[in-house]
């Protein structure tokens, strides 16, 4: 079995290392980016939704991305989530410096809202195959090694009718039978026929200006997990795996670790507005979701949070993977302290993440 590099970007990105830099008093930082996206081939507009104006929650929360050599050539390629009207895209990575969008070309012709992606080798052939989660259904690509991709996802069992909101997404072997299986974290229960007009409740209001609608007044989405079974189908063990147990969740970003070092991989999901999720691994085929009890729920004032990116790594070196999780503006990033692989500590502001809040007060002030 071979896992590849994963990418999963919602809401917002990443920034904890920014976060960590904007200290009050500190001086500027050495490091300096420059965006060389246009001269390397990276042209093609990403959109989600209206430039100027988004009308509802579906138009908010951003595009995914994943990056990976999905041709074999020993150059990582780079796959970007898109929404309407443009397709998602596939940037082939000639190795000096410059892409060139394939994705069409490729068999990735689908368009609509696409959200997340992840990469994994499904049927350990040895090429990464991809899943693209999406509004409505989401989509399983494989890779037919040849520099094309064949959408498998109803042949493999996987919904292809319905409304489901696919936010984030992970592979996994989560039963450690040498197949990965597939974890989705789904957002909000979404019917865009009957969604409220901006400004109608509380919960179309922000800072007293009408905006889209929700989370809160919608109905939360349930997580979902796909079983391998080894014959390119996939059976839908959510309910049987425990994985419904917890309830609705505003579910965003989610990562696989293996949190408490039993060798068997665990699952986080960063939830917006609602308890984040930790579900611990019970090695028979089921989960126990111990978010509250573990203390990576809320933040350390016990308060709601909305989570949205995850990184994880020992960043203290203590031998247990800890948690970084981006939340909503005007909110600090939140770094959860892995003590014991049972327990973790919100260790946010003493490790500065909430200067760059004191900072953003103190400009204002001044001007």
């Amino acid at each position: 079995m071979r896992l590849f590099i994963l990418a999963v970007i919602v809401a917002m990105p990443l920034a904890l290392i920014l976060a960590m830099a904007l200290a009050v008093g500190a001086e500027a930082p050495t490091v300096r980016f420059l965006d060389i996206a246009a001269q390397s081939g990276l042209t093609v507009p990403n959109t989600f939704g209206g430039k100027d104006k988004k009308d509802s929650i579906l138009e908010s929360t951003g595009t995914g991305a994943a990056i990976f050599d999905f041709d074999g050539d020993g150059a990582n390629d780079i796959f970007i989530a898109n929404g309407p009207p443009s397709g998602s895209e596939l940037y082939k990575n000639d190795g000096a410096g410059h892409f060139t969008e394939v994705g069409r070309q490729a068999g990735l012709t689908r368009t609509g809202w696409a959200q997340a992606a992840c990469v994994g080798d499904i049927d350990n052939d040895g090429h990464p195959d991809l899943f693209v989660t999406y509004y409505g259904h989401n989509s399983l690509y494989r890779n037919l090694g040849n520099g094309k991709f064949q959408d498998i996802t109803e042949r493999a069992g996987l919904p292809v009718t319905g409304t489901r909101w696919g936010s984030g997404c992970a592979f996994m072997d989560y039963d450690r039978d040498g197949l990965l299986d597939i974890f989705v974290a789904n957002y909000v229960d979404l019917d865009l026929a009957n969604v409220p007009k901006p400004g109608s409740s509380k919960s179309c209001e922000w800072k007293g200006l009408a905006v889209w609608c929700g989370p809160h007044g919608l109905p939360p989405a349930h997580n979902a997990l796909y079983h391998n079974n080894g014959d390119g189908t996939f059976t839908d063990a959510s309910g049987k795996a425990g994985i419904l147990a917890p309830g609705g969740r505003y579910g965003l970003g989610v990562v696989t670790a293996d949190f408490d070092n039993d060798g068997w991989p665990d699952i986080f999901v960063a939830c917006d507005q609602t308890p984040s999720l930790l579900y611990r691994n019970r090695h028979d085929g089921t989960f126990q979701e111990l978010g509250d009890a573990a203390g990576v729920a809320y933040n350390v004032d016990g308060q709601l949070q909305a989570g949205m990116g995850i990184a994880v790594a020992d960043y203290d070196g203590n031998g247990f993977l800890d948690i970084a999780k981006t939340n909503f503006s005007g909110d600090r990033p939140s770094l959860y302290k892995n003590e014991d692989g049972r327990f973790f500590e919100d260790v946010s502001e003493m490790a500065g993440l909430g200067r760059h809040l004191l900072l953003g007060r103190a400009l204002r002030f001044s001007i």
